[in-house]
């Protein structure tokens, strides 16, 4: 007797939105809100039947996947949207505000302001740490941090993503040279024998210890008669804590020169150690880009793949900030992938627009 047929969309959308329900704390996922999901979804996407005693079903599965995959993408989005925001049962939690609370709690305990950060980046951050320990909820996390401070340690781990190396973006580095060297040529005739960097959210420490490794190339046999200040700052300690150190795997070195790599940064047994002459031009430091502290009198600061995290109205602030601690002329470096918000114009000439290089203007 044949085997009836099959709706085999119905089987890729429950495997589709299953997946996009995994790290989903922010709306219901009940099974009833599940099954009211799919059946938005099925009504919006053509049913495809095929028989169970198909030889080739695996086949006809893959080709399907590819096929309708951009449909019921959006079939999903628009389900999750719409019955995710009003499910047909009364809500136990109100998620937004419970999640407003633990970013409150974050705050209290370890003063870091999360609460103008990208919320959406976020809900996905905390919930790894929820699905990893098997909670069903923000509330549940919030009572964990309570309970267990410890779990801040492996919060601020995903929150915090310290992803970096040195010379990251060589064509940047290669513009930033010129810069420096331009600044240190109008020093040297101003009679001037100084130079101040911010490296703000510098993670590990690649970066700061990258515009040393500049620096102290470029003033060459000249540096003990230069004063080179520069200062690596973040909200993650255990960050900070290998900036200080200086240690890195051979991988973070790939963008370096070997020469240069071979003279500041040896490698043994896959570790790779910043050489003290290097170490001791940089000043690590705790500074929260979200309060009123920064770093003044700066030449120049580094602040990239950092403006991502946070929001319009935080980017304005920090911007501002930045501002406020460069000299006149100084000039702002910012990531790659990142967009000087049109407001900013007012304050920052673009230099190099396409490497996001801003001078600060003078009246």
């Amino acid at each position: 007797m044949p085997e009836k047929l099959r709706n085999i969309i119905e089987d890729i959308a429950r495997d589709f939105l299953n997946s996009s329900l995994t790290l989903r704390y922010d709306i219901c996922t009940c099974n009833q809100c599940r099954n009211d999901m799919l059946a938005h979804i099925l009504s919006h996407v053509p049913a495809k039947y095929v028989t169970t005693e198909e030889g080739a079903l695996h086949t006809i599965m893959q080709q399907t996947r590819v096929e309708h995959q951009a449909e019921i993408a959006r079939a999903i989005l628009q389900a999750v949207d719409i019955i995710g925001s009003n499910p047909r049962h009364k809500l136990k939690e109100n998620r937004a505000e419970t999640f407003r609370l633990l970013l409150e709690k974050i705050h209290e305990d370890r003063n870091i302001d999360f609460r103008h950060y990208h919320q959406d980046l976020l809900r996905r951050r905390v919930a790894v740490r929820i699905r990893a320990l098997g909670l069903p909820s923000y509330s549940e996390y919030l009572r964990t941090l309570i309970s267990s401070p410890g779990e801040y340690d492996r919060l601020f781990e995903v929150l915090c993503i310290n992803v970096s190396e040195f010379f990251r973006d060589p064509e940047v580095w290669v513009k930033v040279r010129k810069l420096f060297e331009t600044a240190i040529r109008n020093k040297k005739a101003g009679h001037e024998k100084s130079i101040r960097v911010w490296s703000a959210g510098c993670a590990n420490g690649e970066e700061p210890h990258t515009i040393a490794i500049l620096l102290r190339e470029i003033l060459g046999a000249e540096l003990s008669g230069f004063t080179v200040e520069i200062i690596g700052t973040d909200v993650d300690k255990k960050a900070m804590e290998t900036a200080r150190a200086g240690e890195y795997e051979k991988n973070s070195l790939k963008n370096m020169d070997k020469a240069l790599a071979d003279k500041y940064c040896p490698c043994k047994a896959g570790v790779c150690k910043v050489d003290d002459r290097i170490k001791n031009m940089i000043t690590i430091k705790y500074l929260d880009l979200t309060t009123n502290d920064l770093v003044t009198d700066c030449d120049f600061v580094f602040c990239r793949n950092v403006f991502i995290y946070f929001d319009r109205g935080l980017q304005e602030q920090i911007l501002m900030k930045f501002y406020n601690g460069l000299k006149p002329g100084g000039h702002l470096i910012m990531g790659k992938s990142e967009t000087l918000i049109r407001e900013a114009t007012t304050i920052f000439d673009a230099v190099d627009a396409e490497n996001r290089i801003y001078r600060k203007k003078t009246e």
